[in-house]
């Protein structure tokens, strides 16, 4: 039996796994069922190949719910029917495959056909089956199933723009047990929470201003709906023509009850904000009303106070709670911060910062003579890694990648090349220990061909996602026979990505003999007796100058040669 924290087993890895014997894998899963331990798709993936070993387990249902994303229907029949493989998959957490990715759309399709819903139209039984799976039903099944999908639908993290028009058509259309907008009430706002995101001003016009008020009073604070998104709804209530030389009424002056009221913002509109903040301090109240739900107008507002306050700079203490001012950030304000240390410069990162905005940031931290350390780069790769350029990455200690946790493989060659040499470095000490594939493998898109060669007698396991991003020169030099031994238990997902433009490039260059040897299906390759010739790319004769003209005629004979050799051979 397992005697093993909630954090030793959220560490698992395909190389633990592939040490241990499948049974022993097996009761590790189910121990993971039982402490409901939260797994990655890669560790997911590769869970789902060791317990598979020797055969599909007839007790699916004592392992993570979320292993059956990866399973089918025919996998799950011996341990119960289809309808009840979707009710569970409907429970598990569908974001772990990618949205629109053909695996997201093989389950929808199964389950449609499981449940046999021929047309467009889902009942409310089966919409409970379905789960998070309607989270991908097409604007079609929204618009034809009326309201009987609202209440999965508003669960879901975010929709396509024609699953958000045809939700706002079925609102509208007032054919739901809520009835149309105008006869709503702030109990039926709160029931609709989770759909509020997706309403525009069509809707909110025809919900009375009374309802939302009352709303935004008695249920605002305790919704999940984020301070801007709640601001959507104050702008519905403030007046769509703005007055020019408003000046602020006895009734209108903002007092210490004013200031500690979270709906300060519906009792104002800019201009009265701006004439009613004139003769008022803020100092005290600034940490406070930034997180009240101001439109963008007023928040330009509070801005204009803020940096009347403070010409200077802000304090401190008030950098990391700017985050509703983010888009009116400039570079002259991130100029004066003082921006101390790593865990600062953390969270101002976890502001909702444009590009050039986060670049200010780092390079004003870097500016104060503060080091590029483990706690400054796990800040920097949650977003903003790829931005950084040569001079800050060759900053960086390679001692500090033991600490952090970065993850390169979308930025620039040059970035990749970069950090990976820095990895290989800051863990040359570990590299006979089977732990050092985990810490290099984020880095590998910048390895060169023969470390890969390395790696491919260490039986790591790669991913073919892993594989895909290597070093474009890297991949091609590699032989069927290394891909094979890179990928291991992964090898038969790489059928999956024959069609990709580097897998497809890269098998145009084997033999067909040797990738016949990879059992994977894999075709195109260069048949016995015949040769690949990359045709050279030449400019047109007229614009060449007379050195690629002379190039040209260098080359004429070695083409002749080759055009010969293979009308001899064919």
């Amino acid at each position: 039996m397992f005697m093993l924290s909630q954090s030793v087993l959220q560490g698992y890895t395909c190389a633990v796994a592939n040490e241990m014997d499948p049974e022993r894998v097996q009761e590790l899963a189910t121990v993971m069922k039982r402490k409901n331990v939260k797994l990655g798709a890669d560790q997911l993936s590769c869970l789902v190949k060791m317990v598979t070993l020797r055969g599909v387990p007839k007790d699916l249902d004592s392992y993570p719910k979320d292993l059956l994303l990866f399973l089918s229907p025919s996998d799950y029949a011996a341990t119960g029917s289809c309808k009840q493989y979707f009710a569970n998959v409907g429970k598990a957490n569908l974001d772990l495959l990618q949205r629109e990715s053909s695996e997201r759309k093989r389950l929808l399709l199964e389950a449609l056909a499981c449940l046999k819903i021929p047309g467009t139209q889902v009942n409310k039984e089966n919409a409970k089956i379905l789960g998070h799976l309607v989270c991908d039903l097409g604007e079609e099944y929204i618009r034809s199933s009326a309201g009987t999908l609202l209440k999965e639908l508003s669960q879901c993290e975010s929709f396509l723009p024609g699953q958000e028009e045809a939700i706002r058509s079925v609102i509208s259309s007032g054919n739901t047990v809520f009835g149309p907008p105008q006869v709503w009430s702030a109990s039926t706002l709160n029931e609709l929470t989770g759909l509020i995101p997706v309403f525009d001003h069509s809707i909110w016009q025809k919900v009375p201003k009374d309802v939302l008020t009352l709303w935004l009073k008695n249920f605002a604070h305790d919704s999940p709906l984020s301070r801007a998104q709640l601001a959507t709804i104050v702008a519905e209530l403030l007046p769509s023509r703005q007055k020019r030389d408003v000046g602020c009424s006895d009734a209108k002056k903002i007092t210490e009850t004013v200031l500690n009221d979270e709906m300060m913002p519906i009792y104002y509109s800019p201009e009265e904000l701006r004439a009613c903040l004139k003769n008022v301090s803020l100092k005290d109240y600034f940490p406070q009303i930034l997180t009240y739900p101001f439109t963008k107008e007023q928040l330009a507002v509070v801005k204009e106070k803020l940096d009347e306050t403070y010409p200077d700079g802000y304090p401190e203490s008030l950098l990391p709670r700017l985050g509703p001012l983010a888009s009116l950030i400039t570079a002259e304000d991130v100029s004066k911060w003082k921006i101390t240390s790593a865990d600062m410069l953390a969270a101002l990162l976890q502001l909702d910062l444009q590009n050039e905005q986060a670049a200010a940031v780092i390079s004003r931290y870097v500016a104060l003579g503060n080091p590029l350390n483990a706690t400054a780069l796990n800040a920097i790769d949650t977003k903003y890694l790829c931005i950084l350029n040569a001079t800050l990455l060759n900053m960086i200690d390679p001692n500090s990648l033991k600490l952090a946790s970065l993850h390169p493989s979308a930025c620039s060659q040059l970035t990749k090349d970069i950090l990976y040499v820095k990895a290989k470095r800051a863990f040359s000490d570990q590299h006979y220990l089977r732990s050092y594939y985990t810490l290099i493998e984020p880095y590998l898109g910048g390895a060169p061909v023969e470390d890969l060669r390395a790696l491919s007698k260490d039986n790591v396991n790669m991913n073919v996602d892993t594989l895909v991003n290597l070093r474009r020169d890297a991949l091609m030099s590699l032989t069927p026979a290394e891909v094979k031994d890179l990928l291991g238990i992964n090898l038969r997902d790489l059928s999956n990505w024959r069609n990709t433009p580097p897998i497809q490039e890269w098998a145009r260059r084997q033999k067909q003999t040797e990738l016949d040897k990879l059992g994977v299906g894999f075709t195109g390759g260069t048949q016995e007796g015949y040769m690949n010739i990359v045709t050279p790319k030449f400019q047109p004769p007229s614009s060449a100058p007379l050195g690629t003209v002379a190039t040209m005629l260098h080359l004429l004979p070695a083409l002749l040669l080759s055009f010969l050799m293979m009308s001899v051979l064919s």
